[in-house]
């Protein structure tokens, strides 16, 4: 597809939107890349099918990708500030180490996906489903919105969470040990229970399997 014009990228993957068939999604990611790598415009890619697609290290800022399908895909290093990722399926992706700055990805699944030093900035990941996944090794939740998401199960280990909203979130088994400026308020604003593991800062004090005392050890 080297001598492939920007219209007839676009018209490919116009014309190929919801076929999974391999080499077609092998061609959707390389149709893609090629659009990204020459700053040519991509056409919305809402509800397309791009599972398994291998688009590691892409410039995908702004892009429209509002229900589309991107199960065990590759996003290594991707960069989506910006995009719209609304009612996305990135269930088993792998987006290690990338840049979601401002995207918007409530609603979203990604369940059991590897998120580890992704930067998630000021995201809008509320109602987003997490259980499973990895977003630990240092990645950086700074004033994101994660009111009502699931993070059961949710590695979170030295995740900096500082001013995130986790008002409503499911945190019931995430491994918060490690993460960085987590407060009692935000732990209170979600849900916890005894096998929500904590940072060695905070001491939780569990008065019935309901109510618990909080405090940040300051030494």
């Amino acid at each position: 597809m080297n001598d492939f014009s920007e219209d007839a990228l676009v018209a490919f993957l116009e014309d190929h939107r919801e076929q999974t068939e391999a080499d077609t999604i092998i061609k959707k990611g390389e149709s893609i890349l090629k659009l990204t790598r020459n700053q040519l415009s991509l056409p919305s890619m809402a509800h397309m099918e791009l599972s398994r697609v291998d688009l590691c290290g892409a410039d995908l800022s702004y892009c429209d990708l509002c229900g589309a399908n991107l199960e065990e895909a590759l996003l290594i290093g991707a960069t989506l500030t910006q995009a719209d990722l609304m009612d996305g399926n990135f269930t088993r992706a792998n987006l290690g180490g990338a840049n979601f700055y401002d995207a918007d990805m409530s609603n979203a699944l990604f369940k059991e996906a590897n998120l580890a030093k992704v930067d998630f900035t000021e995201v809008n990941a509320e109602g987003a489903t997490f259980t499973g996944a990895d977003i630990g090794h240092g990645s950086i939740l700074m004033d994101a919105k994660f009111a009502g998401a699931d993070l059961s199960r949710t590695n979170l280990q030295g995740a900096k969470l500082k001013a995130a909203d986790l008002s409503g979130a499911n945190l019931i088994g995430a491994d918060l040990r490690g993460a960085e400026n987590l407060t009692c308020d935000q732990l209170r604003s979600a849900t916890i229970d005894t096998t929500t593991k904590l940072p060695a800062y905070m001491k939780i004090n569990w008065i019935n399997d309901n109510e618990y005392d909080c405090q940040i050890n300051e030494d």
